[in-house]
């Protein structure tokens, strides 16, 4: 990279759009040279800069270099896909940053939620906690972003949370979080777009320290409806939810064990079945899997048409393949739902079958879902010989994956009294597949093509706003 000789700044301005043009140099250049040498050319350039102008230097140029840096290193690690940072390349680096945000220490009093939020999401794409370059770093930004959080847009919210998700902190032990659900309960919503929302339930649900309630669940739900619904049927199809924001959001709900309104669920599955075919814009494999999987934990009740649709777009031009472990989700969503079919099952393990011969063998956690499905198949003895002899064949299939997986767990002595009390009372019932968290006792076989009945019990486990699911 030719760095730019840094020379006297007239402005401020005129620092942080030289500060912008280095740093963008430096990305656009280490896609097309040595990473480590471009990094290091890039340091030099903004430290000389950095020592020449120190009267000028304010927190806007800081945040200005950190964030440039985040963009450098992920543009170096996107290079062609195959450099690694080694363990010289990431100590230059963590020296690098130290030395900025002791220059920023100093400053911290000015500054805002804005570039407070910046900071700490720039540190976590460097994968870098702030305490660890510099003492009390991270709690001091927790405390300016707290201060100004008011004056907050969904994008600052958005990255503190993704901050500190990535990274696993906990600032102000616990303060920040709690603060910021309380503020997020009452906010005005309408400037959050759709990734705002997504990113935020996303990060609350894998913050074990975070408590978000009801009332600031239910909100960033009804707007994530509002951005669904509002521009459906117009000629601004690109302001609508992306399926990865679709899929985001419904598996946060999951895990948050919160349950959206059916309607807007609902409305998320039909979106999502739409964007399978508009180009550019279709799901990815793990985006269908995560959906599905959700709609399972969540007890949604989603229409056949519709998970078959995704299950179709799933293994169609292989794009089941992506990962094992997206199959197996996939399959054992699908017969929790009550929607899975053979012929999707069969085209799974073919799948499946095809990978094992360059060695892509499944986990004993892949089994047991997949043998769990298979379960949920398995015809009544009444049944005709062609069903039975198609059940046969997919049992054979399983064989040839692996074989079954000891049971880890007994049913629960909970649901053996339900199961026996359907017995008494004459009933059909299958023993019902497990997902996640959720471990229903029973399943009711369905009549005349009606839906299958869940039979379950609340637990410690239910759902925080409808504990009858």
């Amino acid at each position: 990279m030719q760095a730019t000789e840094a020379v006297g700044f007239q402005s401020g301005r005129q620092m942080t759009n030289y500060i912008k043009t280095q740093w963008q140099l430096a990305a656009h250049s280490v896609r097309l040279s040595s990473p480590d040498k471009v990094m290091e050319a890039y340091y030099s350039c903004i430290d000389q800069m950095c020592c020449q102008s120190e009267k000028q230097l304010n927190y806007v140029h800081i945040n200005a270099i950190v964030h440039g840096t985040a963009k450098v290193w992920t543009a170096a690690g996107e290079r062609h896909g195959c450099w690694v940072a080694g363990v010289h390349a990431e100590q230059n680096m963590r020296i690098f940053i130290a030395r900025m945000l002791r220059r920023l220490q100093p400053l911290l009093p000015a500054i805002g939620a804005r570039i407070a939020a910046n900071v700490l999401w720039s540190s976590a794409k460097l994968g870098l906690d702030p305490d660890a370059l510099v003492p009390g770093m991270t709690d001091s930004l927790a405390h300016q972003f707290m201060a100004d959080m008011d004056a907050a847009n969904g994008q600052e919210f958005a990255n503190v949370l993704v901050a500190c998700a990535k990274l696993q902190l906990n600032p102000c032990k616990g303060a920040l979080f709690k603060a910021m659900c309380g503020r997020l309960a009452v906010a005005d919503l309408s400037i959050f777009d759709s990734q705002h929302v997504a990113n935020i339930l996303h990060s609350l649900a894998t913050i074990t320290a975070a408590e978000p309630s009801v009332e600031m669940l239910a909100g960033l739900c009804q707007r994530f409806g509002m951005l669904l619904s509002r521009h459906q049927g117009s000629n601004r199809p690109n302001e609508l939810p992306t399926a990865q924001h679709i899929a985001n959001t419904m598996w946060a709900l999951s895990k948050l064990k919160y349950a959206p309104a059916d309607e807007l669920a609902l409305s998320m599955v039909d979106r999502m079945v739409a964007l399978c075919h508009v180009p550019w814009r279709q799901p990815t494999p793990q985006a269908i899997s995560n959906l599905l999987r959700a709609c399972a934990e969540l007890s949604v009740p989603v229409k056949q048409m519709d998970t078959g649709s995704l299950a179709s777009f799933f293994l169609g031009s292989n794009r089941g393949q992506g990962t094992q472990q997206n199959s197996a989700n996939t399959a054992l969503s699908l017969a929790v739902i009550g929607h899975l079919c053979q012929a999707h099952f069969a085209r799974m393990l073919d799948q499946m079958l095809a990978l094992s011969v360059n060695h892509q063998e499944l986990s004993e956690l892949q089994l047991r879902q997949l043998y769990q499905a298979l379960d949920w198949l398995q015809p009544p003895a009444s049944t005709g010989t062609l069903q039975g002899d198609a059940w046969l064949n997919l049992k054979d299939k399983m064989g040839r994956l692996g074989a079954r997986p000891a049971c880890d767990t007994q049913p629960s002595f909970g649901a053996q009294l339900v199961c026996a009390a359907l017995t008494q009372l004459s009933l059909r019932y299958k023993a019902a597949p497990v997902i996640g968290g959720y471990r229903p006792a029973a399943l009711l076989v369905p009549v005349d093509g009606g839906a299958a009945i869940v039979v379950a019990f609340e637990s410690n486990i239910c759902l925080k706003n409808k504990p009858s699911r």
